[in-house]
């Protein structure tokens, strides 16, 4: 049952751990647009509709999440994209359990590739990058992601598996380029 109102004690610490995810909210916002102006519009949007929306919110549910989805979804407003395509790609791995694997490949690249990672995922497609950043580098579950990017856990699987192949390959790219041949 969906509460009508919070009281003022809810209403502030729902505000307090909001801020505890601004940083996150930035950061996630800085992949989604370039743009200092749309980045701040964007944080301060999801927040504004975060707190009028905050008895929706479920108790014990993941606020970070949540607060994501907000994001993703005024972005998309945005950028005209609220009628975006489901890609029908099919993918037969696990990414949940290479997970790990690739986010401890993530931060040994970029220790020492820090320009050349954030410029191959700024270059990969939008949907690509949103799952790599949410699922790889955020933490966030499948299903989790899944659920940011309105779109079902098989199109996340999919999206991850081209998105690190993609990736993959920028970065070969940019290693024979710089004449570092080891990836």
């Amino acid at each position: 049952m969906e509460r009508v109102s919070l009281s003022k004690d809810e209403k502030d610490r729902f505000a307090r751990s909001l801020l505890a995810h601004l940083d996150a909210l930035y950061s996630f916002a800085w992949w989604l647009t370039h743009r200092r102006e749309e980045i701040e519009d964007l944080v301060q949007e999801t927040c504004l509709r975060a707190l009028r929306s905050a008895h929706q919110f479920e108790p014990g549910t993941n606020l970070k999440a949540w607060l994501f989805s907000i994001l993703k979804h005024e972005w998309f407003r945005r950028a005209g994209l609220a009628q975006r395509e489901v890609l029908a790609d099919s993918f037969s791995g696990n990414p949940e359990a290479s997970g790990r694997e690739w986010a401890a490949e993530v931060d040994l690249i970029r220790a020492v590739l820090q320009k050349d990672l954030d410029e191959g995922l700024r270059a990969l497609p939008e949907a690509y990058r949103s799952a790599v950043l949410l699922f790889d580098l955020y933490g966030f579950s499948l299903k989790e992601t899944a659920e940011i990017l309105a779109v079902p856990d098989g199109t996340v699987k999919s999206r991850l598996a081209r998105g690190r192949q993609m990736l993959r390959s920028r970065l070969r790219a940019y290693s024979r380029v710089s004449g570092n041949d080891a990836m």
